[in-house]
């Protein structure tokens, strides 16, 4: 029986465990957050202030590169911003005056006034978090099932060796002879197996979702998946690496293909953009001389314009 106890408060143990690692995972995703805000005072002075102490319409200015402090709408200036830890959308959305944008997400090279419409646990990182800690207190069919059956066949287990002690004491056996039967049957019937297996795949397949981004928020709905035949995805990026890359260069009559990628590196050379990242690793990869520019502009949701010689 003690056997059988440990085995079963271990499975639970390295569940709970698997469990608590997935929401400090996304606990650490919510520390990435900024610590402070440029606020906006009613005198156009900027104040910067703790996240913490931000309320509902408080306009907070972002400047370009910084993330978003809290969700709330845009009322001035146009950007690209970078959703791709929130949402998987490896492409930078556009983003001008009453969008909405999400605290945690990463401006692009335009600056912007956001007023603020969540704080704190209202905020969508903050309920994210929350739905994946409710995996804590949902369980699946298999493990409701496993848990009647270990309950069952423990009753079933004491009964019987009860019956194993009694025999053998009626048998003329000594005590000590008679327990150590009892003790054996109780061992060999008891569903200590269901105790330990059960939990144990829980806890691998929270862990191993974490850690490849897959959220878990109910246990049923992750054990029926099994069944599924087709899945429809809404949106690109929600497969990918969340990385842009060049994979072929049209050259036109009278130009190499080198001298495509080098003008295109070399427009790009300044740009902070996902793609013009791309453009650049393609041109480091093959050593292509990036060419100095001048007048370089950038137009969020447009384009870039810059001279090379």
């Amino acid at each position: 029986m003690m056997a059988d106890m440990f085995f079963m408060l271990l499975g639970h143990w390295i569940e709970m465990r698997s469990i608590m690692g997935a929401s400090q995972a996304l606990e650490a995703l919510a520390k990435l957050m900024p610590s402070e805000a440029h606020l906006l005072k009613d005198t156009g002075e900027i104040e910067d202030v703790p996240v913490s102490e931000l309320v509902i319409g408080n306009v907070v200015l972002v400047k370009p590169g910084e993330k978003i402090p809290s969700d709330g709408v845009i009322i001035k200036g146009e950007t690209n911003v970078n959703e791709a830890m929130l949402t998987g959308e490896s492409k930078p959305v556009n983003k001008k005056r009453e969008d909405k944008v999400i605290g945690g997400s990463v401006n692009g090279e335009g600056a912007i006034n956001v007023k603020i419409t969540h704080t704190g646990k209202d905020s969508y990182l903050s309920q994210v978090i929350s739905l994946v800690k409710q995996v804590e207190e949902s369980k699946s069919k298999t493990q409701d099932l496993a848990n009647k059956a270990a309950l069952w066949l423990t009753i079933i287990a004491i009964f019987i060796g009860t019956i194993t002690l009694l025999t053998w004491l009626y048998l003329g056996k000594q005590f000590v002879f008679s327990l150590e039967r009892m003790v054996t049957v109780m061992v060999i019937t008891c569903p200590h197996a269901l105790g330990l297996a059960v939990p144990l795949v829980v806890a691998v397949s929270t862990s191993l979702s974490a850690k490849n981004g897959l959220l878990i928020r109910n246990r049923v709905a992750f054990e029926r998946a099994r069944n599924i035949d087709v899945i429809v995805f809404d949106k690109t990026g929600t497969l990918t690496k969340g990385e842009f890359g060049v994979t072929d260069i049209v050259a036109q009559e009278g130009y190499k293909e080198d001298d495509v990628l080098r003008y295109a590196a070399s427009l790009e050379s300044n740009s902070e953009h996902p793609i013009a990242k791309g453009i650049m690793k393609k041109a480091k990869e093959k050593s292509i001389k990036i060419e100095p520019v001048q007048k370089f502009t950038s137009i969020p949701g447009n384009l870039t314009k810059s001279k090379a010689k």
